[in-house]
């Protein structure tokens, strides 16, 4: 793989990567009003009660490809390569695309 590829595969991940958080950002919305359903009800739907489910493992799975972005030197060029190796053994460390 020559330089050009990997800043490319680089690239295409953190582009990934943005689009989903863009994404978990709407999703949390709704799960908040169904928390507040739940809150006020005491009930919720099983449809709700899986995408808040959903909503849970997705913003683990967030906070897990944040951190050591934060706290490890060097992990904004590390990630994106663990991100595709954890693919390659039916990992998947992004957030789902709802």
């Amino acid at each position: 793989m020559n330089s050009a590829n990997i800043i490319q595969h680089i690239e295409d991940g953190a582009h990934h990567l943005l689009i989903s958080v863009h994404k978990e950002e709407a999703n949390t919305r709704e799960t908040a009003v169904i928390i507040r359903k739940y809150v006020a009800t005491g009930a919720i739907s099983e449809d709700e009660e899986k995408a808040l489910r959903l909503q849970l493992a997705d913003t683990l799975k967030i906070v897990g490809i944040v951190v050591p972005f934060v706290l490890i030197p060097g992990a904004s060029i590390v990630m994106p390569i663990l991100i595709k190796v954890a693919g390659k053994h039916n990992i998947n460390l992004l957030p789902s695309i709802v």
